[in-house]
This record gives structure tokens, C-alpha cells and sequence, in this order.
């Protein structure tokens, strides 16, 4: 059976002005409405499930989209986002170790997870997310570096800042899940609030 996947790239988030660990950021009152947008002009047949990163703002969203189709949402540890470093250093050093990253996607900075490895685990949490789906539509919430590792794979070509740059918040992505995965829309930006 064929699953669609919906990956939504979280809201705008209130970015901490002094450390590069966003996990704890909430969704700005801008993202929320980027969210209720998108839930609005949902791109294709009603999700039946919401999956979710176990980040805050991943969760966010998710609720957004669950209560607006009356789901409960389902966290997935493997959709967490990408980081360079989790342990909050100033933002111009996480922003070179980044840089650093994209450079050479198999270097393995302080976070101990490669972008090659992190592009892995997020084509794989997908593929365990369609086969969950039993043929279904599905919203899944997570983030822009992750998900634009593995869509840009799909598409056969390499990932690139510059493509996970161009992913705005509350874009969203329809991937199709038979024989394997396979994107049938990129990302963009759905309703009438944009990033």
C-alpha cells in the first residue's frame, strides 16, 4: 500500500538571542498562525495521523495540526533536528561548526552525528513512519535541516545549505511511500501565512 507523507517544517520559532540550542524554543505567535494556515489549505486527502520531533517546537506544530483535525500526535524520537552542538555555545561559533558541516556532511562535530548520519536516520524514520501508516495520509512535523538532507536525497541531488536555507517555516513537502520513498512536492509554502 501507498502512504503520503506530509512533512511540515515547524513555525517561527522565538529564537534565545544568546545561545545556539534551540530546543527549547517556542513557536512564535506568527508560526502559530503559519501552522493554522497550512492546516487550512492542507495539501491533500485528510492526515489520519500526526507524527511529531520531540523538540518543542516539532510539538507545537503537531498539536496545531492534530487539534485542527481532531488526531492526538504521535512523538518520534528519530525526527529530532540536526544539531553541529547541543550544549548551547554562542551563536557565531555553532554557525562556523555548521559551516564546517555542510563543507564535508561526513565530519562529525561535538553533537557526535554527522549530516550524512542524520540524513540516514531521517530516511529511515520515514520509511518506519510509512509503514505505520497502513497506506494512509500522515502529517509529520519536524525540521528543516533533517527533512531537507532526506528530500534532496530522494530527489537525487546532494544536500545543501543552500536547499535546507530555502525551506520556510510552516512549508510543507508531500512525500510518497510505496517500494520506497519519492517526493511528488517539494516544499512550499501553503494558506496565506508565509515564512
Amino acid at each position: 500500500m501507498t502512504a503520503i507523507l506530509v512533512l511540515v517544517r515547524h513555525g517561527e520559532i522565538v529564537r534565545p538571542p544568546y545561545t545556539s540550542n534551540f530546543d527549547r524554543a517556542p513557536l512564535s505567535r506568527r508560526g502559530e498562525e503559519q501552522i493554522r494556515s497550512l492546516a487550512g489549505a492542507w495539501p491533500g486527502s485528510r492526515p489520519a495521523a500526526v507524527f511529531a520531533s520531540p523538540l518543542r517546537r516539532g510539538i507545537e506544530s503537531a498539536i496545531i495540526l492534530a487539534d485542527a483535525f481532531g488526531l492526538s500526535i504521535s512523538k518520534r524520537p528519530c525526527l529530532k533536528e540536526w544539531s553541529a552542538d547541543e550544549s548551547g555555545i554562542p551563536q557565531p561559533e555553532y554557525a562556523a561548526l555548521e559551516k564546517k558541516a555542510w563543507a564535508n556532511q561526513d565530519y562529525i562535530p561535538p553533537s557526535k552525528e554527522s549530516l550524512a548520519q542524520a540524513a540516514v536516520r531521517g530516511t529511515r524514520c520515514l520509511e518506519s513512519i510509512a509503514k505505520s501508516s497502513d497506506g494512509r495520509t500522515v502529517a509529520v512535523a519536524g525540521h528543516g535541516t533533517l527533512f531537507s538532507l532526506v528530500t534532496a536525497s530522494l530527489k537525487g541531488e546532494a544536500p545543501s545549505e543552500a536547499y535546507k536555507n530555502s525551506i520556510g517555516f510552516g512549508a510543507a513537502a508531500i512525500v510518497e511511500a510505496g517500494s520506497g520513498l519519492r517526493v511528488i512536492s517539494d516544499f512550499r509554502a501553503y494558506g496565506s501565512v508565509s515564512a
